[in-house]
């Protein structure tokens, strides 16, 4: 399942390249699948490993800042596990860990381009950008959750 939900997380995200580019509607549905994913993994071991995985599968996919988004997955996943280990996997902790995610991901991505001298960028176009992540987000893992939560309810009662 934690696989079908990452191809269609690529999927959209690519098209969202493609149908929006330059838009208000900016999408981070690769790395915020990460959420949906984590009900699907017992080992945190195995969690972690599957992150660094589709970091690399992003960065082959997305980027030519090779190996920056394994390390951008592998540390938002140690944070979502450590974040669900302290708390229950509900729609509102889903969705305070959407927006935290999504202000991280900005914050390093804007560290990293600053290090590396890839453009100019600055707080006040943080702070213009951050907005644009919002509406496509918020209603990608609202949906997300909705239909994993109906799929693990149908899955408990097929157990009883």
């Amino acid at each position: 399942m934690h696989i079908i939900i990452y191809l269609i997380s690529i999927i959209l995200d690519g098209a969202f390249n493609i149908i929006f580019p330059y838009s208000i509607l900016c999408s981070l549905f690769s790395i915020l699948s990460l959420i949906i994913i984590y009900p699907f993994f017992n080992n945190k071991i195995k969690y972690i490993k599957y992150s660094f995985i589709l970091g690399l599968i992003y960065d082959i996919l997305f980027t030519n800042f090779y190996i920056f988004n394994i390390f951008i997955f592998f540390i938002i996943s140690v944070i979502i596990y450590y974040f669900f280990s302290k708390n229950t996997y509900n729609f509102f902790n889903v969705f305070i860990l959407n927006i935290i995610i999504i202000h991280l991901y900005i914050i390093l991505v804007l560290i990293m381009f600053n290090i590396s001298n890839y453009g100019i960028n600055s707080f006040n176009e943080l702070l213009f950008i951050l907005p644009h992540f919002y509406v496509s987000n918020i209603l990608y893992i609202t949906i997300c959750y909705l239909i994993i939560d109906r799929i693990i309810i149908v899955n408990k009662h097929k157990l009883y």
